[in-house]
């Protein structure tokens, strides 16, 4: 699966598969059940387990819209424009209080479509060492940003861009295999952090965060069968938009209730 991920048949005809419209509402639904266990029922696991699911479709969809879109630097500003706006409901409804300690996933998306322009160019270079030299340094790059400008799942973000990316343009690595080490990425947030590497307690943390990031891989089975279609083009807005309301009643109901 790559350039041809819009399933055709010999006839022309679109074959079964799940839409875009269908992803995003998968993505939304576990989103918002992820959330509410952040926000709400810290310790109900099982939520935050199904909302890793939501992390996986939401950077793939961010992929196809980077290569297929009509203009990408709307596409960027969109975002930015997003990341600005949701900061305070995200905030308000996981910490209850406005801080700098922690950005929201919009700044972790509009980091990821920044890496993939550098990405498609490294792409497009001769000399397959060179090729691979530019895409680690650009994943580098973005992991210390992502890492030190605490972006909505740090240093691993990139990573999972860089991996769908890639697989798009290449078919390489399998979907399953790219996942994983999206996972167990999580190891470089203390050497990146500068942390005592010598406490296995940060070890053990990073291990248990990867294990948890692993249930994601129940997302790909949705992504494997993504088929191209887009129907609910007015519907833009709402998908958008849902980020930040649905942090805004989650932060309503923890004030009122809990």
């Amino acid at each position: 699966m790559n350039a041809d991920l819009v399933r055709t048949g010999a006839d022309g005809q679109r074959k079964a598969g799940i839409s875009a419209d269908a992803l995003k509402v998968i993505a939304m639904v576990t989103m918002a059940i992820d959330h509410t266990g952040a926000a709400l029922f810290p310790y109900a696991v099982t939520l935050r387990v199904i909302g890793r699911i939501a992390f996986p479709i939401y950077m793939w969809l961010l992929v196809m819209g980077f290569v297929h879109t009509s203009s990408r630097k709307k596409y960027m500003l969109r975002m930015a424009a997003l990341a600005v706006v949701s900061e305070f409901p995200f905030d308000l409804a996981l910490t209850g209080e406005w801080t700098f300690q922690w950005q929201n996933i919009y700044f972790t998306l509009l980091l990821s479509l920044l890496l993939m322009v550098v990405l498609e160019k490294a792409m497009d270079v001769g000399g397959r060492s060179r090729r691979i030299a530019m895409v680690g340094a650009a994943v580098i790059v973005s992991m210390l940003l992502a890492e030190w400008l605490n972006f909505d799942y740090s240093c691993t973000g990139p990573v999972l861009a860089a991996v769908f990316y890639l697989y798009y343009r290449t078919g390489r690595p399998d979907l399953f295999a790219g996942f994983f080490l999206f996972c167990f990425s999580r190891f470089f947030n203390p050497v990146l952090n500068g942390e005592q590497l010598t406490d296995p307690y940060i070890w053990l943390s990073c291990f248990l965060n990867a294990l948890l990031e692993c249930c994601g891989a129940m997302a790909i089975p949705f992504i494997r069968n993504y088929n191209g279609v887009r129907k609910w083009k007015r519907g833009k807005a709402f998908f958008y938009l849902f980020y930040p309301v649905h942090l805004l009643i989650l932060y309503g109901i923890r004030t009122l209730f809990f």
